[in-house]
């Protein structure tokens, strides 16, 4: 157990109580010695010993640590007085007094000395003489003669007695208790201690007994000890002389000639004082003197240490300039040996440049005008590079005042001249950071009352630079309502230093108020004290004004909630209901009166799914962990009373002022109508209205899906194109409801054939598709022969007339092996194709070598006759404008159109064109070549006349690489610039191929290119997957154009869709709009942009840019 640190505040309970019963102990022991020598003599009060035992615990503890220390050892005083005098109230008294004194005496001590070593020179011992053994004695002696007189005695003599036994006791016991630590015993010379104590005390008796004016002689002992003891030996040595004498004089074994004066106590221990006075003092100059040693020769150990292992170069150099010692460091950084190094003069390996500057201030040192020097040069190394160098210089003399050498010490400052430099650059940039934000900065010197202000902070406080700021004019501009709240937070950093924000009002002298914002920092000095603060201050009056505004207009939004017609409830924080609005009431079942204070899961209960499972509470989510209820959730509310409503919910928290929560808002609103309609769109969009099967874009989904899994899967399907044969006849002999009739009886009839597991669509007119999972080619043809049987024996009945209809079938495999899905559709068209002109009711297998058939269906090109279109320029660009629906007129840019104009006189559309060279893998040519046209040949033409240019980009193009080069560069070198260019894509490039598309479509709108995504429409989810990204116009897909004006689906449709595209922030684009109706139903639509008959009919690009006119972007 060590109860040697005087600074051991945070002692544990355990820890103090066995302190404190050691202390009760020794103080007991104490008393019980004195008070039994105080028996035993006659005359003399002995010494009191208990008052320094009790200041010696006090000081090992912290003062809120004291009350059972000072009662154990009252305590204990008592206890000794009882056992020797029984009972009575003096001892008590007494013992306070006893008790006061040290506490006092503690207190001064704990004030004045240092707390890990009390009394560490002989000035720290003067003041504990002064404190603990004049001062504190003085006062417990006068308490005690008023407070506890003697009987029959005179004021003076207890006043006296106390003094003195008080007074010594101290002086010989507590330094040893103040002085002693654990390690200490460590270092303890026993065998030297018990000797000279020994000799010590027997030369003390023989002096005492035998020599006349003995205590002449018993010092010798005591100072030779002080001499020769370290400083805790030497203290034990006196308190045990002390004890001794002290015994002696008690027992009568020395004999005084006792005055009857006042002060015969004083007379006869007044030597014991002068002998442990000088004893003490050698001690404590003896101390100091072996301390100061040691640290002479840790200083020398240090300075061999520090020349030999510095971090930084250092050297012993001669009055000449020759290098007489030098550390490692130095070496490297020079770049010589030490035998090289000493061979040479600094004067040799400074660069000229800096020679002068430092012989200067060299004989400056040598005459004694300075003591030492720093300076910043350069030295040459051995490899001739210039290394920059902090060099300080000082100068060793002997006692004569010579000089010996000088110490120099060379540390690299190269990458801090570096550093300063970017420093510098950075200094600059910040302060012009400053005066462009309008951020004024400050310093306050904490110790004064002035202020330093930048040029700023004087036009933020409307003062004039001449002025003097100071801590009172600053605040005589601040509002009085401020004022008090600023110095309540001034004083709360002076207590506790911390970086801080400070929002406060100030007025100006044209009367108006300014919101200012100061942020800053407390800078403390080397002992941890304030020392200065500095920070900044800006003008907040703009944006307090809009807070405030937000603020109002977040109250007006409360109002407004309590009047729509969606559901409205609201909680405290425990999630327990304070608020129902009526809609709320009605679509949970819940009256207010009931639900307030309920908790919400107990009132609102919410599933996935009409019949799902409970979802958690929403509530919970957004208060606990911050986050709101995952968006996939199908939210069915389940009413009290048993009803059920579709609901979307969401939930914000209730802030108070402060920004603490007190609560939250949950919104429901019924969706039950809007979702049951989006089923029903949902279902149109991927289903044919007619037969009801799944339509086009629903089976190229499909397909993909099943290409997908074949591959990573090792599965087999087929896909399958279907063609009715005699269908036409049908359809034109007895009209188009017949046609409609038969397609849905045919539908029906292979809807009963096929498998549950095989998908069946109508990709239009009268050719269906098929794809058989888990099927093998022979297997499909069986299965689809027995399916084209069943329609060739199927009769149609149509007022009163029997029709009968054949079918044609192309059968494609679908394995690991298969590539896109176009070339697959392609395959079974060429099947199908095949198998229609071989006769009806075929069934056919794709082969291979079957390619070269695309040549005569449907009369497509072959790939040299889509490479000969290309490269001869049978191709033209034809524009169509686009323009606000309001505004038809104001064109804001023209959409290209690629047109065939071949040489043969066969009719050839650009879709066919356009068909045959995705097939063959040529769109990023045909787009090469559309790019050349508009970014070198009519480059000049279209930024002359200011037209803005939207260029159609296939998705193979942006998946081909050398495209995306040759386009980076052809923009780049082109006179067009890139801010007048639209690029238009598909939505699978952004959906389906992001990883490629999106860090070439971003490098484009680097340059300054926007972004048209077309033929979105597909699938609301989608514009789920467009947040986060740039996207400036999205197209409607063209299908749902036609008929918006006169088909309430494709209206609602296309709402839906410009919505959806402006809550990603993107303007929409809708055509072709050929009718003014049409484009009248898409500006009531809230569309941005169309195109069509109805904006501006089609023109060749050369007539364009030939025309008179020119465009303003």
């Amino acid at each position: 157990m060590d109860i040697s640190a005087p600074n051991h505040l945070t002692t544990r309970k355990s820890v103090l109580f066995t302190h404190t019963l050691l202390a009760a102990v020794a103080v007991f022991l104490l008393a019980l010695l004195c008070l039994t020598l105080s028996n035993e003599s006659s005359h003399f009060t002995p010494l009191w010993f208990p008052t320094a035992a009790i200041i010696i615990v006090l000081y090992r503890h912290s003062p809120r640590q004291w009350a059972l220390p000072l009662l154990a050892c009252g305590l204990g005083i008592i206890s000794a007085s009882v056992i020797l005098y029984g009972f009575s109230w003096l001892p008590v008294k007494l013992s306070l007094i006893n008790l006061l004194e040290a506490s006092v005496s503690t207190l001064m001590l704990r004030r004045m000395l240092l707390p890990d070593d009390p009394l560490n020179n002989l000035a720290s011992w003067l003041k504990f003489v002064v404190c603990a053994v004049i001062f504190t004695p003085l006062f417990s002696a006068l308490l005690a003669a008023w407070w506890a007189p003697a009987p029959e005695q005179s004021f003076w003599q207890p006043f006296n007695t106390w003094f003195i036994s008080e007074a010594i006791g101290v002086l010989s016991l507590a330094p040893i208790g103040l002085v002693y630590r654990r390690r200490m015993l460590e270092q303890l010379n026993l065998f030297s201690l018990l000797l000279t104590l020994m000799m010590a005390l027997i030369f003390c008796y023989l002096a005492l007994t035998y020599l006349p004016f003995p205590f002449t002689f018993v010092i010798l002992p005591l100072l030779w000890a002080a001499i020769a003891l370290p400083r805790l030996e030497a203290f034990i040595t006196c308190f045990c002389t002390t004890l001794m004498i002290t015994v002696m004089i008690s027992l009568g074994l020395l004999h005084f000639n006792v005055p009857a004066e006042p002060l015969s106590d004083i007379e006869i221990y007044l030597p014991i004082l002068l002998i442990l006075i000088p004893a003490h003092s050698m001690a404590m100059v003896m101390h100091a003197f072996r301390v100061e040693k040691q640290h002479i020769v840790e200083s020398e150990a240090r300075f061999r240490n520090a020349l030999e292992y510095s971090a930084i170069g250092m050297a012993l150099v001669s009055p000449q300039g020759k290098w007489l010692q030098v550390n490692q460091a130095l070496c490297k950084l020079l770049g010589y040996t030490p035998e090289a190094l000493r061979r040479l003069t600094f004067q040799e390996i400074t660069h000229p440049d800096d020679l002068n500057a430092d012989l200067e201030q060299l004989r400056d040192l040598l005459d004694g005008h300075i003591s030492s020097y720093t300076l910043e040069k350069r030295y040459i190394r051995s490899d001739g590079e210039h290394v920059w160098a902090l060099l300080a210089v000082s100068m060793v003399r002997d006692a004569e005042g010579l000089p010996l050498y000088f110490i120099s010490q060379v540390e690299d400052i190269s990458e801090l001249k570096r550093t300063a430099a970017e420093n510098h650059r950075l200094v600059e940039r910040i302060t012009l950071a400053n005066q462009v934000g309008g951020i004024g900065v400050w310093e306050w010197m904490m110790d004064g009352e002035e202020l330093t202000w930048d040029k700023r902070m004087f036009e933020l406080y409307d003062l004039s630079p001449d002025q003097t700021p100071t801590l009172s004019l600053w605040r005589t501009l601040l509002l009085p309502e401020d004022l008090e709240r600023t110095d309540r937070e001034m004083s709360s950093l002076l207590d506790q230093p911390r970086p801080f924000i400070l929002e406060f009002r100030l007025l100006t002298r044209q009367g108006k108020i300014r919101h200012i914002r100061g942020q800053g920092n407390v800078i403390l000095d080397s002992q941890g004290r304030p020392l200065r603060m500095i920070g900044t201050n800006i003008d907040m009056t703009e944006v307090r004004n809009l807070t405030e505004a937000l603020h109002q207009e977040k109250e007006r939004l409360h109002i407004t909630l309590d009047a729509i017609g969606e559901g409205v409830i609201s909680t405290d924080d425990t999630m327990h209901i304070t608020f129902m609005n009526p809609v709320a009431e009605q679509m949970c079942g819940w009256p207010l009166s009931l639900a307030v204070g309920m908790p919400l899961a107990g009132v609102v209960r919410m599933t996935n799914g009409k019949d799902g499972m409970e979802v958690e509470n929403p509530v919970q989510c957004c208060l606990q962990e911050n986050r709101q209820l995952s968006a996939d959730y199908a939210l069915v509310l389940h009413s009290r009373d048993g009803r059920h409503f579709d609901i979307q919910q969401s939930v914000s928290p209730l802030k108070t002022i402060e920004g603490d929560v007190m609560g939250a808002v949950m919104v429901l609103q019924d969706v039950t109508a809007s979702r049951e309609l989006m089923r029903k769109l949902s279902y149109s969009a991927a289903h044919d209205a007619l037969t009801s099967l799944p339509n086009r874009t629903s089976f190229e989904k499909r397909l993909k899906a099943a290409i997908v899994g074949a591959g990573e899967k090792q599965r087999q399907h087929a896909l399958v194109f279907l063609d009715l044969d005699r269908f036409k006849a049908v359809n034109d002999s007895a009209g188009h409801a017949a046609g409609d009739a038969l397609l849905r009886d045919i539908a029906q009839l292979m809807q009963r054939h096929v498998r549950d597991s095989d998908c069946l669509a109508r990709l239009g007119g009268d050719e269906f598709g098929l794809i058989l999972f888990d099927c093998a080619s022979e297997q499909a043809k069986s299965l689809m022969q027995q399916l084209v049987n069943h329609i060739s024996q199927h009769p149609f009945y149509w007022e009163g007339k029997v029709y009968h209809v054949g079918a044609s079938a192309g059968i494609t495999r679908i394995d690991t092996g298969s590539g896109k899905s176009g070339e697959l559709l392609a395959q079974a068209d060429i099947a199908c194709y095949t198998a229609k002109h071989r006769g009806r009711g075929q069934v056919y297998l794709y082969e291979a070598r079957q390619k070269q058939m695309l040549e005569r269906q449907h009369e497509l090109l072959t790939r040299q006759e889509v490479m000969s279109i290309i490269d001869d320029g049978q191709l033209m660009l034809s524009v169509k404008a686009v323009a606000p629906p309001r505004t038809p007129l104001a064109v804001c840019f023209y959409q290209l159109k690629l047109q065939v104009m071949p040489l043969d006189p066969r009719p050839l559309n650009s879709d066919a064109f356009i068909a045959a060279a995705q097939l063959y893998g040529l769109l990023p040519d045909v787009d090469d070549w559309i790019s050349r046209q508009i970014l070198e040949r009519h480059a000049e033409e279209i930024s002359a006349k200011g037209l803005t240019i939207a260029l159609p980009l296939a998705t193979d193009s942006l998946l081909d690489a050398g495209f995306r080069h040759h386009l980076i560069t052809r923009l780049n070198a082109s006179p067009l610039q890139p801010q007048a260019l639209l690029l238009v894509v598909d939505e699978a490039a952004v959906l389906e191929h992001d990883d490629i598309c999106r860090p070439f479509i971003h490098q484009l709108q680097q340059l300054g290119c926007k972004l048209i995504v077309s033929g979105f429409g597909h699938s609301l989810n989608a514009f789920d997957e467009l947040h986060g990204r740039r996207i400036d116009y999205i197209r409607i897909d063209e299908r749902f154009i036609t008929h918006v004006h006169c088909n309430q689906m494709d209206e609602l449709m296309v709402s839906m869709l410009n919505g959806a595209a402006h809550r990603v922030h993107a303007q929409t684009l809708a055509g072709p709009a050929h009718q003014q109706i049409t484009l009248n139903t898409l500006q009531a639509l809230g569309v941005d942009l169309a195109d069509g008959d109805a904006v501006a009919r089609e023109q060749p690009l050369t007539e364009l840019l030939s025309g008179g006119y020119f465009g303003i972007r």
